[in-house]
């Protein structure tokens, strides 16, 4: 028995994809930490070594994490990817401290409380739009969790209407990157480098807009998180050109599919059982969207490197590694949430991994749960008989280790 057998094998039949629980208590117990050829990397499945490696921002580095696969690819065609070596050696999710401090810090005076507070009215606004003109019959996914997303992330970014499509298909690039085994497949590669040229000219064309309005003393900070950004520059510090494009796509790929499908698997979850539907009505919205976000989250792994040679649950792993904390496995840890298979919107989750852990949780996990919230109300409102169309299991999932979600969700109400 071995999970890296297992582990090769499910991915082949396409079975992890659809429920990769199983696999995950299987080998919680037996085989907790393994290397996988097929993944690249060390595998961390126990809630306790997953929480110590997020924590160890000292030993385990998030600079990198992306290049060491990008690295993997022929030289030529590495040699073509300025941007994209560029766009994942910066930003706040790609760097350590004390640059992760300073970005997040810049980032911070854009996010904040009194921003969010006065954003929350234009996400309600936008998802009962979205929700309140949806048929009787509709896809879940396609016609609500893709749209709201990127409108309310678009709407951030101070970018208009018409430029939805354009983000849309700028994050799909991203998120495209990766292949079946999750590493990183060289046509994906080269079009995300075509993408990112694109992404960079939209981000410059908006913050100098902002600068302009700046200078002229008519910039609102909190128009925007753009306006936010540029408002909190200064002689002292700045964000460059690099970090602000890849803050931005990292805003928006964060932002846009990791929403959809942590709302989409949520809700396979919800309405799989009506009494439990029933009485989520009666619930607070928030306790609903973070066990959707331990329960069957759209971000399945983390990443680190380790800067030593370390031991991981009496496996040695040596220093450069790639090390792959598997969130999905530490939110079904039963040491930590009994019955971890049951989704149960009255339990505890403060210790849920979904958004991460120590210095680099994530940044918009607060933006995630007021859309999450705003959503469950509108369609609790505007569509209170919601029923899955199609069963369960013909439900068909993401191919894809780096991002877990449905391609579809067939309603009616």
């Amino acid at each position: 028995m071995s999970a890296e057998l297992d582990l090769a094998e499910f991915l082949k039949n396409g079975s992890f994809f659809k429920d990769p629980y199983p696999f995950f208590e299987k080998f919680r117990e037996i085989e907790p930490v393994f290397y996988s050829e097929t993944l690249g990397g060390w595998l961390l499945l126990k809630y306790s070594d997953i929480d110590m490696v997020l924590r160890d921002h000292d030993t385990y580095s998030s600079k990198g994490r992306v290049l060491f696969l990008l690295n993997k690819l022929d030289p030529a065609v590495r040699e073509k990817l300025h941007l994209l070596h560029s766009h994942f050696s910066f930003g706040l999710a790609h760097s350590d401290n004390p640059e992760h401090r300073r970005l997040r810090g810049l980032l911070a005076q854009a996010f904040t409380p009194r921003f969010m507070e006065s954003f929350k009215p234009q996400i309600t606004d936008i998802v009962d739009s979205v929700i309140s003109k949806l048929p009787h019959r509709f896809d879940l996914i396609k016609d609500a969790f893709v749209p709201i997303p990127a409108l309310v992330v678009g709407r951030l970014l101070g970018s208009s209407a018409e430029d939805i499509p354009d983000l849309i298909r700028w994050a799909g690039a991203i998120n495209g990157l990766y292949e079946k085994g999750g590493n990183i497949a060289a046509e994906n590669a080269l079009y995300a480098e075509a993408m990112l040229e694109e992404i960079r000219t939209f981000v410059i064309d908006l913050v100098n807009q902002r600068r302009d309005l700046n200078i002229a003393g008519k910039l609102d900070p909190n128009q925007d998180v753009l306006a936010g950004l540029v408002a909190a520059e200064s002689d002292e510090d700045s964000l460059t050109e690099s970090e602000l494009v890849s803050t931005v796509v990292t805003l928006f790929v964060a932002g846009h599919e990791t929403t959809t499908h942590l709302l989409g698997n949520g809700f396979v979850a919800l309405l799989k059982d009506s009494k439990g539907l029933e009485f989520a009505k009666s619930m607070p919205e928030n306790s609903i969207v973070d066990e959707m976000a331990r329960f069957d989250g759209s971000v399945p792994r983390s990443w680190r490197i380790n800067k030593k040679e370390v031991e991981i649950g009496g496996k040695k792993i040596p220093s450069g590694s790639l090390i792959l904390p598997i969130l999905a496995s530490a939110n079904h840890d039963p040491l930590i949430f009994p019955n971890p298979e049951v989704f149960d919107i009255t339990r505890d989750t403060k210790k849920h991994l979904a958004f991460g852990k120590g210095v680099h949780v994530c940044l918009g996990a607060p933006l995630a749960r007021i859309e999450g919230q705003e959503i469950i109300k509108a369609l609790f409102k505007f569509k209170p008989n919601l029923h899955i169309e199609s069963e369960i299991e013909d439900l068909e999932w993401r191919k894809d280790v780096a991002l877990r979600g449905l391609l579809k969700l067939p309603v009616r109400s």
